[in-house]
């Protein structure tokens, strides 16, 4: 099977990051047809970056911070109105991520091997260390902070199935979002890649493949940023509730509530309870995702959003 591959990225003031991922896609080889980046902030050096990256680099400029899931979204429906490129898979990148030479390769031949409708590699931290493991078997979800080595000689390194996982590097054939559609464009940030791989995993077989490796390397945090991390987290509480309590497909991971809940409470404390009330309130009574609903109770108090 011949493969045509579109990488999308959603971005917002990264350009330092936004480079170093185009820069490791530049290996990709044949496959990698087209890459369609969406400025949510639609700055000049942006646009100048992307459309000097590379052959079938495509600049949108939304007018608007749309948000991961709405930048996402906008850059799917480009892809799908490039009918002249007849694309096979879609390639889901966060903009802080770097591919190996081979990551694309080897997530196209592990999907066709297994028959599978969407990948992820191996993600690794900036120590190289596996981080950031998608919704494995339960004997596999401790493996945090092993070596990638380690890794695959404890599990092997054949491909294995997963139902739910983050959205730092994700490979969609055009069959599954034909059929199961866009990433929503009401999430805002942090839900969406959980939303859109449990809903497409509801109907196609996905796998994570041990021999991909991206590593994730999001900007080191500055006083500046707390204020901004603490509402990005209120808004993935939202969303995780949204999504396992009020949709069907997510019904799988109900559970992971619980942990949600620990983690918001162990990193910002009791401060954080009235906040954690309208997230849950939102979520569940009203049933929103935290892009939707007057105001977007969090995203509105986000500084210069």
């Amino acid at each position: 099977m011949t493969c045509s591959v579109a990488a999308l990225i959603a971005t917002y003031r990264r350009p330092a990051e936004l480079r170093r991922l185009l820069h490791s896609l530049a290996p990709s080889g044949s496959a990698l047809a087209a890459v369609i980046v969406v400025d949510n902030e639609g700055s000049d050096e942006v646009r100048d970056l992307v459309q000097n990256a590379c052959a079938g680099a495509h600049y949108i400029n939304p007018g608007a911070n749309l948000g991961c899931g709405g930048g996402l979204h906008l850059a799917e429906e480009r892809a799908l109105q490039l009918t002249a490129e007849n694309f096979t898979h879609l390639l889901i990148l966060d903009d802080d991520a770097v591919l190996s030479p081979d990551t694309l390769s080897r997530l196209l031949a592990a999907m066709e091997q297994e028959g599978a409708d969407l990948a992820c590699p191996l993600v690794i931290d900036e120590r190289g260390r596996v981080g950031w493991l998608p919704g494995l078997p339960r004997h596999m979800q401790h493996a945090n902070g092993t070596a990638p080595e380690e890794f695959r000689e404890k599990f092997g390194t054949q491909p294995h199935p997963f139902i739910w996982s983050q959205g730092i590097c994700l490979l969609v054939s055009r069959r599954a979002i034909e059929q199961c559609g866009f990433h929503r464009d009401d999430f805002w940030v942090r839900g969406e890649d959980l939303e859109f791989s449990l809903r497409v995993t509801a109907q196609f077989r996905a796998v994570m493949v041990p021999e991909a490796v991206v590593q994730h390397l999001p900007p080191p945090a500055t006083p500046q940023s707390s204020t901004a991390e603490y509402l990005k987290h209120c808004a993935m509480v939202q969303n995780i509730a949204y999504v396992s309590l009020r949709l069907p497909h997510g019904r799988r991971v109900a559970w992971t509530n619980f942990g949600a809940l620990r983690d918001f409470l162990r990193i910002w404390s009791w401060r954080g309870l009235v906040d954690l009330f309208r997230a849950w309130w939102r979520a569940i009574v009203l049933g929103e995702a935290a892009g939707r609903g007057a105001g977007r109770t969090f995203f509105k108090r986000l500084p210069a959003a």
